[in-house]
């Protein structure tokens, strides 16, 4: 359950906590009061994104914080929060600031927006004044009957058996649809194919043509460069080698008188083995910096390949390579059409014989929960006034979907004697909230989320249906907490805790506060629901016996 709800600068709500309580609590209070604005509050300290319009003193942040207290059991259903697990509560915290910064937190740990909505979405369902409208709409049906049906895994084989079957359904569309461009498309691959392999394409032959160029395309400098090197190391008269044989007769003369001076000439060998193989090896660069002018116009012209099919097919070489590969392989493909075309439709057979048994189960399941759900919706809607309604699930089959194969509709005759017809086209607003709260109790079974909301369910319903209404909002509220705005007294009547709304002057800007009704201030409020702002003796009367008849025990 939500045991506090702390809301700072938001809105018309400048400060404020609210202390929900267990079962059923109700919100009442005029219009613009400022009702709703709890509840947007509550869905923004679940992940929903703020706009600074909302933010009431800019300079100011704006804080939202809840307080969810929970039983150990519902914790085991979602072990992904045993992280955030303080003595089995929870704490969202949401601090914005006027420049679209947010600071979000579960119980002190920094968490995203998108974590505070998937947790949220297992601990909170809000329904607004127009979300009874989701049972207009087939796809909500499937949902609502699949919810109940608890397909689970077969629902997960299913979705796999699908996936695979819908991609091989679509390689057969598109081989269809190339076969009929077959000679064109490999006309084309043909002529691609022939340019791609004019050079080679693999990383190693690229880097080695491209050194190669780069050679062709400094040869005079390097040449001018290394044959001065050559010149120095092997002048006749000044160069490197004449040096070093020079440097031998100084050696020798100075061995002949000093033996410890041996190493020198040694040194000195050395020096001449390494220097004559570095005059070879310089000799050979020059040689083969020599390109003569039909090699420059091959190197040339290669360049040119590399860079017209890098500007078509890169930018890297490794792209090329790539749709080199790939056209290779639809040229494969456009020539063996035939036999892939009959390959993919023989698996499309195999995997759609499992695909229809899955989904045969998935029907059978269906209809078996349809037959229950319509004995439900039945008795709740004559337990909710509709006493000779009449509702049906109907199952039609259809071609396989990410659904399944069937197309599921509710039907629904209100009325004694009508035929039954899409709930879309007969249900008024009075009995879709009634519908609403059917389908709810009946999900209670399966759905383990531990507070609803409702955000003026019984917009535009009259006061016997509230009386209705609020019986079934308490049964619903027996297993679970249920926070209510509500303008009926009928309803309010039913509330285990009744809390007020209303706006105030304060230091000359209005604002909104939250005030804990006890008994007498209670009576009060449903008299003034009744009758208007002055409460008559008989709305007083009338309201106090509207809270017996709802089964409220006074605590004063």
């Amino acid at each position: 359950m939500i045991s506090q709800i702390l809301i700072q600068n938001f809105g018309l709500i400048d400060k404020l906590t609210v202390f929900p309580k267990k079962g059923l609590t109700v919100f009442t209070g005029e219009t613009g009061a400022g009702k709703s604005i709890l509840i947007d509050a509550l869905t923004c300290s679940l992940g929903k994104r703020i706009s600074a319009s909302q933010i009431r003193d800019p300079k100011k942040p704006c804080i939202i914080e809840t307080v969810f207290e929970l039983n150990k059991s519902f914790f085991k259903t979602l072990p992904s929060l045993s992280e955030y697990l303080e003595e089995d509560i929870l704490i969202f915290r949401r601090v914005f600031s006027s420049d679209g910064k947010t600071k979000n937190t579960i119980n002190g740990f920094t968490v995203t927006a998108s974590q505070l909505k998937e947790i949220g979405n297992h601990l909170i369902d809000i329904h607004g004044p127009h979300d009874h409208q989701m049972l207009f709409s087939e796809t909500s049906h499937i949902e609502i009957l699949d919810r109940l049906s608890a397909l689970g895994p077969l629902k997960n084989i299913y979705n796999e058996t699908y996936h695979i079957f819908s991609n091989h359904k679509n390689k057969l569309d598109e081989l269809s649809r190339i076969k009929q461009d077959r000679d064109r498309e490999m006309d084309i691959i043909l002529h691609q194919k022939k340019e791609l392999e004019q050079v080679p394409l693999d990383n190693k032959s690229y880097e080695e043509f491209l050194q190669k160029s780069r050679l062709a395309g400094n040869s005079e400098t390097l040449h001018e460069y290394a044959s001065e090197l050559y010149d120095t190391l092997q002048n006749e008269e000044a160069g490197t080698e004449k040096t070093i044989n020079n440097a031998f007769s100084l050696t020798g003369k100075l061995n002949d008188i000093d033996s410890e001076s041996a190493a020198f000439s040694e040194a000195l060998e050395n020096m001449q083995e390494t220097l004559s193989d570095l005059i070879s090896n310089v000799r050979k660069y020059i040689e083969k910096l020599s390109f003569d002018p039909d090699e420059i116009n091959e190197i040339n012209k290669t360049h040119d390949i590399y860079y017209e099919l890098l500007r078509k097919y890169g930018p890297a070489i490794n792209n090329v390579q790539d749709f080199y590969t790939g056209i290779i392989e639809k040229y494969d493909t456009l020539s063996n059409i035939e036999h892939n075309t009959l390959e993919i439709t023989k698996k499309m057979k195999q995997i759609g014989s499992r695909l229809r048994e899955t989904a045969d189960q998935i029907t059978s399941i269906r209809k078996k929960t349809a037959l229950k759900l319509k004995d439900t919706i039945e008795k709740e809607l004559k337990e909710l006034g509709i006493k000779h309604v009449q509702f049906e699930c109907r199952i039609e089959n259809q071609d396989p979907s990410p659904s399944g194969q069937d197309k599921v509709t509710f039907f629904i005759s209100p009325n004694k004697g009508e035929a039954l017809k899409p709930m879309a086209e007969i249900v008024s607003s009075g009995e879709a909230a009634r519908v609403m709260l059917a389908l709810k109790k009946a999900l209670t079974i399966v759905d383990p989320i531990p507070i609803l909301i409702f955000d003026e369910i019984d917009a535009q319903i009259g006061g016997r249906l509230g009386n209705i209404i609020g019986k079934k909002l308490k049964e619903l509220s027996e297993n679970r907490q249920v926070l209510l705005i509500t303008h009926l007294p009928q309803i309010a009547s039913f509330a285990d805790c009744h809390m007020k709304v209303l706006k105030n002057l304060k230091n000359s800007r209005t604002s909104t506060e939250v005030i804990l009704l006890n008994d007498a201030d209670r009576t009060k409020e449903l008299a003034k629901m009744m009758s208007g702002e002055k409460e008559s003796s008989i709305a007083i009367d009338h309201a106090k016996a509207m809270l017996k008849n709802a089964g409220y025990v006074p605590t004063e």
